[in-house]
């Protein structure tokens, strides 16, 4: 029957208490009602890519329910792929920087002997022309053969005692001539031989450089990559989001325009745990989101990090061994090392350079070679390309003032339904009794009746 006042129950139809009991239930008695009541619900469509379908009924949706991270393409390679060339290529410079001090060690002292052998060199020819000269001319001492110039340098008398001058033949002109040249000649030999030495550590020097430069260039791709391939994670876990958020999305909608229609307390109770049920799941949504921003940020600062220790590992190693450097101009290059390092660099591609870079090898016979590992390694980082991280254009904030909002209008609704059938039930149960009553009085009244009537054939 149609209720003229309005004042049946919007959720079941029956009309509510004479005295409004039921608009003054409080929340408390809702929630105990909810608890007494079967949870007879509805089965929505699920959600097969945010939640674990046999958990959609229960507040105990957690983090586990969530989908894993499935968007990584195949082949994909996370950050400590990156992380573990720049360390290895860190220790192939370390190592390139001790070999170019040894080389610059050894060049030092060539360079050094090469000056002390020139200059005899230079001296030995000068005395060769005066010797000779005073040679020719006799003065020599006939006893030591010794010139005039040479003792009299000494202090001492020429000739000496007992002794005279000579005037050699052709012959021991000739002689005397071989004898010095022989001293010329091993000296030259010794000189040639030290500037041999010279240039075969002159490309090796070279190929050190070289590797420097490109190792300092591999170091900044692989720091570089790192930091991408951090920022593209993140950007494939927003990607995730939104895709969660946007079932989430849908299913609040669906709960919201079911709510607005529910008629009877199992549809109310339905709506009311899927509301809580999506609520809870978006919450996990927004606390994954947040721990993967966590997850990037603590990743480019321990990127920013180790970058600084390394480069200043090589600094220091670099300044120790460029002191000890005594050749000419080679300890300067070791002073301005660490500027090609830098840091990490962040863009939506990454250049890739060191493609030559052979982690430590230097001999010139291997230069421009080429290793596989640096190879794939160059091409991957080349071809990281870092995409931007989408974000949804609802906040989490509003989806949950939404389900609020139903909510608020389903609870009440709820605990009226729930306050009327307790009503009807006990009025049912009352007048069940009265019922029993009434028969119970009409079969007393009928035995009495019975009694009170006189036995057939009594002649009463």
């Amino acid at each position: 029957m149609d209720d003229p006042h309005g004042t049946g129950c919007p959720c079941c139809g029956h009309a509510s208490a004479p005295d409004g009991t039921g608009d003054a239930v409080s929340r408390r008695t809702i929630m105990t009602a909810l608890a007494a009541l079967p949870a007879t619900v509805a089965s929505p469509g699920w959600a097969q890519d945010l939640l674990d379908p046999t958990r959609l009924r229960s507040s105990r949706v957690g983090a586990d329910a969530l989908p894993s991270r499935s968007n990584r393409p195949p082949g994909w390679v996370g950050p400590d792929y990156a992380s573990s060339m720049a360390s290895a290529v860190t220790s192939a410079i370390l190592s390139l920087v001790r070999a170019y001090g040894n080389t610059a060690d050894q060049i030092g002292k060539l360079q050094a002997e090469e000056k002390q052998l020139t200059d005899k060199l230079n001296e030995a020819i000068r005395n060769k022309a005066a010797i000779l000269d005073e040679y020719r001319q006799g003065l020599f001492c006939s006893g030591c053969g010794r010139t005039k110039s040479d003792i009299i340098s000494k202090g001492e008398q020429f000739p000496h005692s007992g002794q005279s001058i000579i005037k050699p033949t052709p012959e021991q002109i000739a002689a005397k001539e071989r004898e010095l040249q022989q001293g010329i000649d091993r000296l030259a030999q010794q000189l040639s031989e030290a500037k041999a030495k010279l240039a075969k550590l002159s490309p090796d020097i070279d190929a050190i450089r070289s590797q420097l430069f490109e190792g300092m260039g591999l170091w900044r791709t692989a720091t570089s990559m790192e930091r991408g391939i951090l920022r593209q994670e993140f950007a494939f876990d927003a990607q995730d989001y939104v895709q969660q958020r946007t079932v989430i999305s849908r299913q609040i909608d669906t709960v919201i325009k079911e709510a607005a229609v529910a008629q009877t307390i199992p549809a109310l109770q339905a709506c009311i745990t899927d509301a809580r049920t999506w609520a809870d799941a978006l919450d996990k949504c927004e606390d994954r989101l947040t721990r993967d921003r966590a997850t990037l940020n603590t990743g480019l600062t321990n990127n920013d990090n180790t970058a600084q220790r390394q480069t200043a590992n090589v600094q220091s190693v670099a300044n120790e061994v460029a002191a000890k450097i005594t050749a000419f101009g080679l300890a300067g290059y070791l002073n301005i090392l660490t500027t090609l390092m830098g840091r990490g660099t962040d863009g939506s591609s990454i250049a890739g350079a060191g493609y030559t870079f052979r982690m430590g090898k230097y001999d010139p016979a291997g230069f421009g070679e080429i290793l596989p590992r640096v190879a794939e390694f160059i091409s991957r980082a080349s071809s990281l390309i870092i995409g931007t991280a989408p974000g949804y254009n609802t906040s989490a904030s509003q989806e949950l003032a939404r389900l609020d909002r139903a909510l608020g209008q389903m609870e009440p609704r709820l605990a009226a339904a729930v306050e009327l059938r307790r009503q009807q039930e006990a009025a049912a149960a009352l007048e069940r009794q009265q019922e029993e009553a009434r028969r119970q009085a009409e079969a007393q009244a009928r035995e009495l009746e019975r009694q009170q009537s006189p036995l057939p054939g009594s002649g009463s």
